[in-house]
């Protein structure tokens, strides 16, 4: 039945030749006016126009890369309303970035350090002994003599595994692996407890006052000025240990605190509860406690313990103001940024199956375009003048070359087909690109311009 349909495909041809007498393209299409025009790019013009496995072999690659194209356009236009979807997020992002340098805020700005005046009288009043006078001083305070003084709280006092100290919280039992940066701000406590400033004389007030609440806690302050943890710790459990009860809060506040700065924020949460319940009147332990809310993305409680703060010491609404509208400011922002995120990845699944359709498309169209006869060989009716401006728009690729006969370079140019300029609409480099950039911008606002709003969920509030 094939080679049938064959001898009389052949059998039209050479009626037609005869008829005509003239040089006639050997491929045609009958368009959509009924018409019969010459087609050069037919994927069974062959080189070999013999080769029956070669021709019926086109015929499947063809077939194959039509469905391909198909998927591609397909994929090419959901990505496409994606991306567009994306690039009005991303013009929506320069409305949102206005308010970036004027409500900043890092988290060296929420963390709590002492700046209130009735806070510091309350730790430089007389010491009049402590609940626990008789606490055992270590064997380390005598030898420490001969050497260098440090006011390290465990050469004065010994104090093991301890409830009342908290000990069973994570962060403390696992002390000794706990980081925090220095609290530069504790430059301005020299002035008033110049013992802080001192190593010297803090190992010296330790050494004749080893059960003292107030020289342990003013150690704390000393080492978490050095960011130094493990110390700073040290020396605030024996402070909650041997404050008394009207003073306890003061000890709690720089342990949770320091729990606080190293990321310990469960147990920092823990342990400054116990501070507002010693001393809810004290604006700085509602405002450390505000702080951790903060820090957990725990807003609501935050605010009751700004709010509280606040109704305690004025000197607070500027700072819960700024705050406040900083909330307001990045959590638009950064909801802007994570739907950019979202919808970028939703973008990723079709870029990667785009990707391995191009290459599909590329090896069969390798493998169609291998028994192909060169288009600028083809053989076609010179009379068909679109014919031949479309051959003349299809030089688009041609170089140079020196030969031996002539001195002058030959120019040479070759054709493009219609599958190879469909290759080009398909290029997957310039999605890629788009995606990359993205990925870039994205980043870049995450990690510099959202501050503290990296680490707690604002965009829940």
């Amino acid at each position: 039945m094939l080679s049938r349909l064959l001898y009389l495909l052949l059998l039209g041809l050479s009626v037609h030749h005869q008829q005509t007498g003239t040089e006639a393209s050997t491929h045609w299409l009958l368009n959509t006016n009924g018409q019969i025009i010459p087609q050069l790019t037919s994927p069974f013009y062959l080189r070999r126009s013999y080769d029956l496995i070669a021709f019926l072999n086109q015929n499947v690659y063809k077939q194959k890369i039509d469905l391909i194209i198909s998927e591609l356009l397909a994929i090419k236009s959901n990505l496409t309303a994606k991306m567009n979807n994306l690039d009005a997020y991303t013009n929506d992002l320069t409305t949102k970035i206005g308010c970036i340098p004027n409500f900043y805020l890092d988290e060296s700005d929420i963390l709590s350090t002492i700046i209130n005046m009735n806070y510091i009288n309350r730790i430089t009043i007389p010491d009049k002994g402590s609940a626990a006078a008789g606490a055992a001083v270590s064997s380390k305070a005598v030898a420490a003599k001969g050497k260098v003084p440090s006011p390290k709280c465990g050469d004065y006092m010994k104090l093991d595994f301890s409830v009342g100290s908290f000990d069973h919280l994570d962060g403390i039992y696992n002390r000794s692996q706990l980081k925090m940066v220095p609290e530069d701000m504790f430059k301005s406590l020299e002035f008033y407890v110049p013992s802080v400033k001192s190593p010297q004389a803090l190992a010296e007030d330790l050494r004749k006052n080893p059960s003292s609440w107030k020289y342990h806690t003013i150690a704390s302050y000393y080492w978490r000025k050095k960011g130094n943890a493990r110390e700073a710790l040290e020396c605030a459990r024996r402070a909650v240990v041997l404050a008394p009860r009207k003073y306890k809060d003061i000890a709690l506040l720089s342990m949770g605190t320091v729990l606080q700065r190293s990321q310990c924020l469960n147990d920092s949460l823990v342990v400054l509860r116990a501070a507002v319940d010693h001393e809810p009147n004290e604006p700085e332990n509602q405002m450390a406690l505000g702080n951790t809310y903060m820090l957990l993305s725990e807003f609501n409680r935050s605010f009751e313990a700004y709010k509280a703060a606040e109704s305690l010491d004025s000197v607070y609404a500027e700072h819960n103001d700024y705050i406040k509208k900083s909330i307001n400011c990045f959590k638009d922002l950064k909801i802007n940024l994570l739907t950019m995120e979202r919808l970028l990845q939703d973008i990723i699944p079709g870029l990667e199956r785009y990707g391995a359709l191009q290459k599909e498309f590329d090896e069969y169209h390798e493998k169609l375009d291998r028994e192909q006869a060169p288009l600028k060989t083809r053989v076609f009716d010179e009379a068909y003048s679109k014919q031949v401006d479309f051959l003349i728009q299809r030089s688009q690729i041609c170089t140079t070359r020196m030969t031996k006969e002539k001195s002058e370079p030959i120019l040479s140019c070759d054709f493009i087909s219609d599958v190879q300029m469909l290759m080009e609409d398909f290029a997957v480099e310039i999605l890629n690109n788009y995606v990359d950039l993205k990925k870039e911008l994205i980043n870049t606002y995450k990690i510099n311009s959202l501050g503290i709003y990296k680490k707690i969920f604002v965009e829940h509030f």
